[in-house]
């Protein structure tokens, strides 16, 4: 289903704001880079007339280069130089390589009842890309090389663009930033492999459900990312820390901390009487350091206005639609899933692990981590086959006021 938003109806009459930052896609580096080239053996058609009969024979023969076209220039692809299933071992100078000779793609040919009469005598070795191009940039390049048989993935591109989001979602996603970099003014005590701060939003309603600035001087793995989604799992009645910050608002502290104990036993007993998980029960955003709930939030707007919630509760028609739409009220998300965060920085592994195993759906920073960011830096986590989820990633979301803020809390951490 597609995304929409409440401004779409008027979106041809907004002008396109001056931002000072692009939000970059980070994708996995087929995306990104250009294919392999690989050799591959071609045969020269004699007759031009015969270009159609020659196809259909050698493609049912030797199939495979679907992500090509099977003749150009009255060249027609026959098989690659190596040819797992046809090719034979040969000893050179770096020792023994599995390769498909001449001589050898000639007697399959013949002997699977190709009629040879259709090419010229010799066949030409030439490189052609070994895969499918992804998108259109890298279908434009390699089509240079040979023509393609290319489908554009409409949502891929719509990443690569920009088109994904509306004037609308960007402004927002520069305020939802912007709490980030306050936030990480206001209290980030980190390290060069991470620091920073993030924001928790879900995207739904526009509400900020945590707010959180790395206070590693506290407890070794209390990076902001880290905190952030246990504030949201103390929203669930869940959580695995108990914070206490040192200041004179002791007090406020241990009624914050009472309260919350409060909460997630009623959470808890609801949960046993129902079978249903209380939604966010407390109010929110929940801070940490709790001198961040000063920051002056902006409005609460809808991200998204129509949005498939996939892997939240009673999403969907069921048999029991009446109860499931009773329930749905109370019934929230598996920890993140469908929030975005904003981060100042790219995250850490611990931080970009957390994030991944509590479902979060978008992630976006302003800067990256040389150090240990493995959202674009050291790697691509989402991008690693295997995984069990994969969130969408852009870097570059108000760079130069986040890169400052880092500066700022870097030189008041060494003083």
């Amino acid at each position: 289903m597609a995304i929409t938003s409440p401004k779409d109806a008027k979106e041809g009459k907004v002008e396109t704001a001056a931002r000072s930052w692009i939000a970059k896609p980070i994708l996995s580096s087929e995306f990104v880079d250009d294919p392999p080239l690989e050799d591959v053996y071609v045969g020269l058609i004699r007759k031009k007339k015969d270009i159609s009969i020659a196809i259909q024979r050698v493609s049912s023969i030797l199939p495979g280069f679907h992500h090509l076209k099977r003749c150009f220039s009255e060249k027609l692809l026959l098989a690659p130089v190596n040819c797992t299933e046809l090719s034979t071992e040969r000893e050179d100078s770096s020792g023994k390589e599995r390769s498909l000779t001449e001589d050898k793609l000639r007697t399959v040919l013949r002997e699977r009842g190709f009629d040879l009469s259709l090419l010229k005598d010799d066949f030409q070795m030439i490189k052609v890309p070994a895969r499918a191009a992804k998108t259109k940039a890298q279908a434009m390049r390699l089509s240079n090389i040979w023509p393609l048989n290319f489908h554009p993935d409409v949502n891929v591109e719509r990443l690569i663009d920009g088109s994904v989001f509306t004037e609308y979602q960007l402004g927002l996603i520069e305020r939802y930033m912007n709490v980030a970099v306050q936030a990480a003014r206001l209290g980030a005590v980190g390290n060069a492999n991470c620091n920073g701060s993030a924001v928790i939003v879900d995207p739904e309603d526009g509400r900020i459900l945590a707010i959180a600035a790395s206070k590693i001087d506290q407890h070794p793995m209390w990076h902001a990312a880290m905190l952030a989604v246990d504030l949201v799992a103390k929203l669930q009645g869940g959580g695995a820390w108990e914070f206490e910050e040192k200041s004179t608002q002791k007090d406020t502290v241990a009624s914050k901390t009472s309260k919350s104990i409060d909460q997630r036993e009623a959470a808890n007993r609801l949960t046993k009487e129902t079978g249903i998980k209380r939604k966010c029960i407390e109010d929110t955003p929940l801070c940490y350091p709790t001198s961040l709930s000063k920051i002056s939030l902006p409005k609460e707007e809808s991200l998204e206005c129509i949005v498939v919630r996939r892997g939240r509760r009673n999403n969907g028609s069921t048999k029991s639609e009446k109860i499931a739409a009773t329930n749905a009220e109370k019934c929230g998300p598996y920890l993140c899933t469908g929030y975005w965060i904003f981060l100042l920085r790219e995250p850490c592994p611990l931080c970009a692990m957390a994030l991944l195993h509590s479902r979060v759906l978008r992630i976006f920073y302003g800067i990256p981590n040389e150090n240990t960011g493995v959202l674009g830096s050291k790697t691509v986590l989402h991008a690693v086959p295997g995984l069990n989820h994969r969130y969408q990633v852009w870097s570059g979301v108000l760079e130069q006021e986040c890169r400052q803020a880092l500066q700022d809390i870097e030189h008041r951490n060494t003083n």
